[in-house]
């Protein structure tokens, strides 16, 4: 695919089908309740209705994760943030780290989602293999990935 023909943060993959989701407006995202487990877990994004993931207790639409009110959600999940901290309130806890800041990037960061189809490909992991944390994850590189470049 031409990196020209791209357009980051329009199309997801499902995360029970595989199939394309087309639009933000056709995802939903489901995960587990922390109240069961203590820390939220098993984030999907899926396609609304179709794809319905009867395990995860608790679901939103997708769009509430995308764009910059949608970051601000993402980052309560990690973090209840200063003022509620200083009400008393606890810290959150995560299930499992990596899992949601693949989840966020998908739906913050530029190519992310593209991307990420091709990690699991020799030649990308071989283009990265002594890179540091940050590298894979530069606009410049996903954008490159996603095209095949």
């Amino acid at each position: 695919m031409e990196a020209s023909t791209l357009k980051p943060l329009t199309k997801w993959r499902c995360d029970v089908c595989g199939e394309p989701i087309e639009s933000v407006d056709e995802g939903y995202v489901t995960w587990h309740d922390p109240a069961k487990s203590g820390a939220p877990y098993g984030f999907k994004i899926i396609h609304q209705g179709k794809c319905d993931d009867r395990r995860a207790n608790l679901s939103a639409a997708l769009r509430d994760y995308v764009g910059t009110d949608g970051l601000a959600k993402l980052l309560s999940i990690l973090s209840i943030g200063p003022l509620k901290t200083a009400q008393g309130q606890s810290p959150r806890v995560v299930g499992d780290l990596d899992e949601l800041v693949d989840f966020m990037r998908r739906v913050q960061t530029p190519y992310y989602e593209e991307a990420r189809q091709r990690f699991s490909e020799e030649e990308v992991m071989h283009d990265f293999y002594d890179s540091n944390e940050v590298a894979p994850y530069l606009q410049s590189r996903l954008k490159a990935i996603a095209a095949g470049d």
